[in-house]
């Protein structure tokens, strides 16, 4: 994740601490040294980072589970609101995500039990450390509770999708706990307004949140299945090696494409974009292609599954990608290409 930074490993999992939650930290720690509110103390600075151990056993529990049912994980961030578990695949069978998304929950819910039975013992010979194991259960309840909300993509939201998912079909699950997870983001907003302004900032996580993770799972559940030369483009356009600056902007002006492999007959050598031959200057009009397309291709083969075309194309922040086959340049995919197919395929899956 953006902005977040590894902290240690444990069963294999990076964990990274979200610089957002860094600034909270050291914001808390500002003031219980200070003194500058009142009741914010080392005390509850201590409950605070204690609290931070907590977040990381909970999202722990997660993964674990996750593991046990062979779904690996990227690595596990730490954020204000809580730890969000990168896992590689979503489990799509109901009872395996009901039983990740329970393990965070319950493992508070445990860490409080514990918490409480040594407050009984500790009242008497020492009621300033069982009055902080008071407050810390209580946190873990308050924690494990919260997460319970069904707020997709919360762990009570995860509950509710699986919940729905023995009942419809996993996307129409996955929309139904998203909008759910919206509308009760917008309330949470409404009554952070006039409650407490640290409601809003989580009802913002929760919203962008559902609305990330629905459109994620919507767009690999439509494309299940489907391969790239299903959707590509098999008749290509291509420009020659020898083919001028002029000519290929000619070309580009007037089919109205952006982008275009360079080829050899069909040994592909490079692709030549609008951004690449924008580098050209003055006097670079009779020049040949090459000096200016790119070189290093990210490529697809006919077979590759679309949600992997897909996936190179976001990551590398491209419009398209040559279909190769046997070394000869067989198609093209283009991000539109996917996006058109998938307002066909959406309506076949709902």
């Amino acid at each position: 994740m953006k902005y977040s930074f590894k902290i240690f490993s444990i069963f294999n999992i990076p964990v990274e601490l979200h610089i957002s939650f860094l600034l909270l930290m050291a914001l808390i720690y500002g003031v219980a040294l200070f003194n500058l509110v009142p009741g914010v103390d080392l005390n509850a600075a201590l409950l605070i980072t204690l609290l931070f151990v907590t977040v990381v056993l909970h999202e722990l529990a997660h993964s674990y589970v996750a593991q046990r049912y062979g779904i690996g994980i990227e690595r596990i961030v730490l954020l204000p609101i809580g730890g969000v578990s990168a896992m590689e695949e979503l489990p799509e069978d109901p009872g395996q995500e009901f039983r990740i998304a329970i393990a965070g929950p319950l493992v508070n819910f445990l860490i409080a039990i514990i918490c409480y039975g040594l407050f009984f013992g500790l009242a008497t010979p020492y009621p300033t450390i069982a009055a902080f194991l008071n407050y810390f259960a209580l946190v873990n309840v308050i924690l494990g509770a919260f997460n319970l909300i069904p707020a997709y993509p919360m762990d009570g939201g995860r509950v509710l999708r699986a919940f729905l998912a023995g009942r419809m079909s996993y996307l129409q699950a996955t929309e139904t706990a998203a909008s759910v997870g919206k509308f009760l983001a917008i309330f949470m907003a409404v009554v952070g307004i006039f409650w407490n302004y640290f409601l809003i900032l989580i009802a913002l996580f929760i919203y962008i949140g559902a609305d990330a993770e629905y459109k994620e799972i919507m767009i690999s559940t439509i494309l299940e299945g489907i391969k790239v030369e299903e959707i590509m483009t098999p008749k290509v356009r291509t420009v020659q090696p020898e083919t001028s600056v002029e000519e290929t902007m000619e070309i580009m002006f007037q089919n109205k494409h952006m982008g275009y492999p360079v080829t050899d007959g069909q040994n592909l050598q490079g692709i030549i974009t609008f951004n690449d031959i924008s580098r050209a200057k003055k006097g670079d009009e009779n020049k040949p292609v090459t000096e200016f397309m790119t070189r290093n291709l990210i490529i697809s083969s006919p077979e590759e599954p679309l949600n992997d075309a897909l996936a190179k194309l976001t990551q590398a922040n491209i419009g398209r990608l040559p279909v190769v086959e046997n070394d000869q340049l067989v198609g093209i995919i283009s991000r539109t290409d996917i996006m058109r197919a998938m307002e066909i395929l959406k309506l076949k899956k709902l």
